[in-house]
């Protein structure tokens, strides 16, 4: 969903949804995960959240930062993420990388302002048009989780995408 290319005037997302809590034991997990950091908090900080802890998730891991202008830059970029279709966001601003794509800032920044807003995890599936794909559209299910410093502030959004072709 987040570092995709539409072909041509196709919308690059479809029948994007928010859901309740996730489908794949993946984001389940990393769900737990972070709630066990959490120790009572709002949300943990960057530094409760050990990658070693979470292996298995870090080729589909995103790590946001929220800036005060309203937009989002990549602070990390899974390596599936990158190399799935063929570019590093690292340090760019979703505005930036999507520049070309308006509906597509629009879309995942008001995700992204939900999580801030709200101070909790959103989940999210729908179909999204993959580079590289040859026009097929694969299913993705993601879970964005809030990060904080100070305990009151969303300063950082971890994100699991995962993409699937349809069963």
């Amino acid at each position: 969903m987040f570092l995709l290319q539409s072909a041509g005037a196709r919308p690059a997302i479809r029948d994007a949804r928010i859901i309740a809590s996730p489908a794949t034991p993946e984001i389940q997990a990393l769900a737990a995960y972070w709630e066990s950091k959490r120790q009572g908090r709002m949300a943990p900080r960057r530094a409760d959240i050990d990658p070693g802890d979470i292996r298995s998730h870090m080729p589909n891991l995103l790590l946001l930062d929220v800036l005060p202008d309203g937009d989002y830059r990549y602070r990390l970029v899974g390596t599936a993420l990158a190399a799935g279709p063929g570019r590093n966001a690292t340090g760019r601003r979703i505005s930036e990388v999507f520049g070309d794509q308006p509906e597509v800032v629009r879309l995942f920044t008001a995700r992204l302002d939900q999580v801030v807003a709200s101070r909790a995890p959103l989940f999210s599936e729908g179909k999204v048009y993959w580079d590289g794909d040859d026009g097929k559209l694969r299913h993705f299910e993601s879970g964005s989780f809030p990060l904080s410093e100070d305990g009151e502030t969303v300063n950082i959004v971890l994100l699991e995408l995962l993409t699937y072709w349809p069963r």
